[in-house]
């Protein structure tokens, strides 16, 4: 009877230590599957590309803007955060061979368009002075958009015009306006009284 109570007890123990084995491993397991985890998170980082820039598209970007500063050049659809509303300004779909170049000139930042032919495309200007409109467009924002403040304002010059996206808010509404230099409005969109507003002038745009 004590040689099966010994055995009884003997099976016990290696029956605990065995649970406590499995337990450390187990702790084990979690702590090195946290740190991987975190690991991965911390290296998860988007990998900016080297952007190759031709030759032609550098000689035309340097004689049309010899004062700018801090320069820096991307891929078009590499660029995540556009200065403007691609569908607002009404600019056609750029491919690949084209590339953007964003600097500051004086007290304004600048967005250009070329290219891999060294062929400008379009040029986005941020305005920071609003007071320095062109009459025309000020009147119209004036009579237009009366009780709206004006949020930020994006000159926008391509080969056939140039006219100011203007974002604007009163309250709760909101509106974004494309207006051309000599005050007509070319199109707009937003939101006013909860009710979405999208429209486009039916005048043909003359301001070139």
């Amino acid at each position: 009877m004590q040689v099966k109570n010994w055995m009884l007890a003997t099976a016990v123990v290696a029956v605990l230590a065995s649970c406590g084995e499995a337990g450390s491993k187990n702790d084990d397991s979690d702590t090195t599957l946290a740190g991987t985890t975190n690991s991965t998170s911390t290296e998860t980082q988007t990998t900016k590309r080297t952007v190759v820039v031709p030759e032609a598209t550098r000689t035309s970007f340097a004689a049309k803007y010899p004062q700018a500063a801090d320069v820096s050049w991307s891929y078009h659809y590499d660029t995540d955060n556009m200065p403007i509303d691609w569908e607002l300004a009404g600019w056609p779909t750029l491919d690949t061979s084209y590339y953007v170049a964003t600097f500051d000139q004086g007290s304004d930042d600048y967005w250009v368009w070329y290219d891999d032919n060294g062929d400008w495309f379009a040029t986005v200007t941020e305005v920071s002075d609003h007071a320095s409109l062109p009459a025309a467009v000020n009147k119209t924002v004036k009579s237009q958009f009366a009780g709206y403040t004006i949020v930020s304002i994006d000159k926008e010059n391509d080969k056939n015009r140039t006219a100011y996206e203007i974002q604007m808010e009163n309250g709760e509404d909101k509106m974004k306006a494309l207006i051309a230099e000599n005050g007509q409005v070319l199109k707009k969109k937003g939101k006013v009284d909860g009710e979405k507003v999208k429209e486009k002038s039916n005048v043909k745009d003359t301001a070139k």
